[in-house]
């Protein structure tokens, strides 16, 4: 029934009226039907027993001396003066016929279909037949010892009549429902108008034609409801300017939000810089120093167990050596500074194969993008906490990662062949303030960019994000290479 909530008031109000109309013709045509059927086939066995009766009283005479001819007068006149009957049979007490109405033609079965019970007493009957019901009268004669009287009276002259009236009825009752429904038509619009225009007056007002104001004419609910309206499109215009001001000042507090953010990632990044130059240079040179210490040492130990015991410590300050320039790079590459995006995402990426043993598919622009530095620092960190939530928490086998250039746009895409991620997992990293994704999504935004994740048809986890940039003279075109970085 949606189909109903399309419909204006007044062609619902005048819909109801018009159903109800021809509902209640229904109702009504069905009970007039049922009640003169009712009275005409009482009226019919009536006059039916009133006729046998006739009958009965003249043709007794004609049994007893076996006058035919008579009998055959007799019923053949009372037939004629009605015409509801539509036979006559008169029946000796052995159930032969002795006069009928047939003229020799006598129907099939007739004798049979109505027989005396036994009681000499009226019977009626009521026969179905080709022409329609027929109310057969049974009468016996002299107690039915000279036989018996059958009158058959048809219903169908009374059920033309009914009919005619019936249609009467149809045709009165569809000029009851036009004329109805001319007059619901121009009484429902008249009521449904000032609700019309104020429909057209709240679809301006949403508009934003704030000016508009619905006409009260009528001191009724409608005229109230116009009133109201009016009250709150004034309201709406007060609290508008409240709104915009609000708006304004959320606007000024989401800018220096983002100013804030992309100062505080700045300094993070910057810190890490600082942090990763101070273990590259200060510490890895004094651990570089000790390991040369230890060597000389070693080599000037006279004891065999304190030689041994030089080189292991030796061996176990490379380690850490090895630990401290790998934390170095992974705070701050510094192939990221020197020689682009590009180049340090083929190296992370390489690196990541041969300790991880994950296939990776590397397809980025055949030379570097000269982009700046907050975008090529939150592709590179947004690519480094994807790969590594890939080895955390999926069990991926391969990796596949593109980067375009499209419509000043830049874009990056990590698809792997995992398990996917679920919306029950987005609620477990939130309760335990788990923010990598998060943090993605914000690094993204902060530039002007979009970032969207989703489980693949394969049930692998893709993860895009596209962040807007202007090349500088002398950039790639933007071609794809194509490889396999091993």
């Amino acid at each position: 029934m949606r189909w109903m909530n399309k419909l204006q008031i007044n062609q619902k109000i005048f819909g109801v009226i018009f159903t109800a109309l021809l509902i209640l013709a229904t109702v009504l045509g069905s009970i007039i039907w049922d009640s003169l059927s009712e009275m005409m086939a009482e009226d019919l066995k009536k006059r039916g027993v009133n006729i046998a009766n006739n009958i009965m009283g003249l043709c007794s005479d004609y049994i007893l001396t076996d006058d035919q001819y008579s009998l055959h007068l007799l019923v053949s006149e009372v037939q004629k003066s009605n015409e509801d009957v539509r036979y006559i049979l008169v029946i000796n007490n052995n159930n032969g016929l002795v006069g009928d109405t047939f003229l020799g033609h006598l129907p099939k079965g007739i004798l049979r279909a109505h027989t005396p019970n036994g009681t000499n007493k009226l019977q009626i009957a009521t026969l179905t037949s080709d022409e329609g019901k027929i109310h057969d009268i049974l009468i016996p004669i002299e107690e039915g010892d000279i036989g018996f009287v059958r009158v058959g009276m048809s219903e169908a002259s009374y059920q033309t009549y009914i009919v005619n009236k019936i249609v009467k009825l149809i045709i009165a009752t569809l000029i009851v429902c036009i004329a109805t429904a001319v007059i619901t038509y121009y009484v429902t619009h008249f009521i449904t108008k000032p609700i019309n225009n104020l429909v057209a007056v709240a679809t301006g007002i949403s508009a934003g034609k704030l000016s508009l104001r619905a006409k009260v004419t009528s001191d009724d609910e409608v005229g109230r409801l116009a009133h109201t309206f009016n009250e709150m499109a004034d309201n709406l215009i007060s609290a508008n300017g409240e709104v915009e001001i609000l708006l304004k000042e959320l606007q000024e507090k989401e800018r220096l939000r983002d100013m804030l953010i992309l100062k505080l990632l700045s300094a993070q990044e910057e810190e890490r810089k600082r942090i990763s130059r101070e273990l590259h240079d200060e510490t890895s040179q004094a651990l570089t120093s000790l390991m040369v210490t230890m060597s000389v040492l070693a080599n000037e130990a006279k004891d065999t167990e304190h030689h041994q015991l030089l080189l292991s410590s030796r061996e176990t300050a490379a380690s850490i050596l090895r630990e401290i320039r790998d934390l170095a790079v992974e705070l701050r590459p510094p192939i990221l500074d020197d020689m682009g995006l590009i180049a340090a995402i083929k190296k992370y990426t390489k690196k990541y194969e041969e300790k991880y043993e994950v296939q990776i598919i590397l397809s980025v622009p055949d030379e570097d993008l000269h982009i700046d530095d907050h975008i090529a620092v939150a592709l590179y960190r947004i690519l480094q906490e994807s790969m590594t939530n890939v080895i955390k928490h999926t069990i991926a086998t391969q990796i596949v990662i593109n980067m375009v250039i499209a419509d000043q746009f830049i874009e990056l895409t990590i698809r792997d062949n995992g398990q996917g991620i679920r919306p029950k997992d987005f609620e477990k990293a939130r309760k335990e303030n788990r923010i990598g994704i998060y943090g993605m999504q914000e690094r993204a935004e902060l530039l002007g960019g979009y970032f969207f994740i989703k489980t693949t048809n394969l049930g692998g986890t893709e993860l895009m994000v596209s962040i807007p940039f202007k090349l500088e003279k002398g950039c790639s075109d933007g071609k794809d290479n194509r490889n396999h970085d091993s």
